[in-house]
């Protein structure tokens, strides 16, 4: 099955997911258990953090009343967990879930649960031989426990902080280059339950193949009910997989930044992470931002590079510069357009009535989309010079 049939049916249990069981069932009855099983062990294995030092296999086993399906996962620190085609031997633990429980766990809204979803069974040997504690058993039964914890927090909705996830998958939104995630996640912690449509322009890497992609299984991970897309100018398909999509394009290209956005959107969030170059921000935010829902953010990185004339910014104060600082600058004006005199309450359309708010760090900022039309602060508040006059020499 195609990468895209994966996303569009995690999709679907995205959605059927924290509401009335049956209808999460009658969704996996149209889709077909097998697929969703399938769908379901590909993001287990995606979020499983082994540390467990010797092999070691954990059997998941997904029911769906007489319908059943087991999959012996091989565990091992330093390679990706995958099912093992021949495991060489029992698994030494096995985990059962409903395929409604599991789904529920990975894809639902987080709650908080007074019992596990999962029926576990601890299938290896005891440590302990004759009454006494054999060492090597003992050093088995531990790596067993790490790879059983494991795997039990990948089926779990328990959550990472975006700091441990940008370490974990190797971006430089946070450590030595940036500082970004403690923004990133003020702003998101909201939206992480739900089910977003992210885009990010730039997945890094260049054009090395295989290299690139860390902030896109970041947000995968962040973000576990959402959906990811990556665009660059150059081929990034190899990270292709249930709910990441990457895409092929130029970020200056407007055209094609609305066809995108028309397909696959309307998004929750845009980040740009590409060029940095000011003509570019510019075009990907004009054409990116009217398709970002209410609510949304859409975020630009790397903010240094308006002061770089080699990047198409400038040395001296940015404000009316086509950089992106010179853009945010126009933004707060227009936030404020029904109290300017010079703009007649007329609105730059989809942009100043609709942006709601600026948050500014330093290289990085979010544009919060929403409805500005609070109507401006009534014209009978403005004191006459008069009377400001008066009252200052008053004082």
């Amino acid at each position: 099955m195609r990468d895209q049939d994966h996303t569009h049916i995690a999709e679907r249990i995205i959605l059927a997911t924290g509401g009335q069981e049956r209808e999460l069932r009658r969704t996996t009855a149209e889709i077909g258990f097998h697929e969703v099983c399938r769908v379901l062990l590909d993001e287990v294995l995606f979020r499983c953090d082994v540390s467990n030092s010797e092999p070691v296999v954990v059997e998941l086993e997904i029911t769906d009343g007489a319908a059943l399906v087991r999959y012996p996962i091989a565990l091992v620190r330093g390679r990706r967990p995958e099912v093992a085609d021949d495991p060489g031997h029992s698994p030494e633990a096995r985990f059962s879930f409903d395929v409604v429980d599991l789904a529920n766990e990975l894809f639902g809204p987080r709650r908080s649960r007074g019992a596990a979803a999962r029926r576990s069974e601890l299938t290896s040997s005891s440590p302990f031989s004759g009454g006494r504690l054999d060492i090597d058993a003992a050093r088995r039964m531990a790596s067993v426990h790490r790879a059983i914890s494991a795997l039990a927090e990948a089926c779990s909705g328990g959550s990472s902080s975006l700091n441990a996830l940008a370490i974990r998958y190797g971006t430089d939104k946070w450590g030595g280059l940036h500082w970004y995630t403690p923004h990133y996640e003020r702003h998101f912690a909201d939206l992480r339950d739900e089910p977003v449509r992210l885009l990010e322009i730039g997945i890094g890497g260049y054009d090395v193949d295989g290299f690139g992609g860390g902030s896109l299984k970041m947000w995968k991970r962040y973000f576990r009910r959402g959906l990811v897309h990556g665009l660059d100018i150059y081929d990034k398909s190899f990270l292709d997989g249930t709910r990441i999509r990457t895409l092929r394009g130029d970020q200056n290209d407007p055209a094609y930044l609305t066809a995108i956005a028309e397909e696959m959107g309307p998004f929750d969030i845009v980040v740009d992470d590409g060029s940095h170059v000011g003509e570019h921000q510019l075009t990907s935010f004009h054409a990116l931002f009217p398709h970002i829902r209410p609510g949304g953010f859409y975020v630009i990185e790397d903010l240094h590079t308006s002061y770089w004339p080699e990047y198409g910014g400038t040395d001296a104060p940015v404000r009316g510069s086509g950089t992106a600082l010179g853009l945010l600058t126009q933004l707060l004006d227009g936030l404020h357009y029904e109290e300017r005199g010079d703009s007649g309450g007329v609105p730059l359309p989809g942009v100043d009535d609709r942006t709601v708010a600026l948050h500014v760090y330093r290289n990085i900022a979010f544009v919060e989309k929403g409805v500005n039309a609070e109507g401006g602060i009534p014209l009978w508040t403005k004191a006459p010079s008069q009377s400001v006059a008066a009252a200052t020499t008053a004082r």
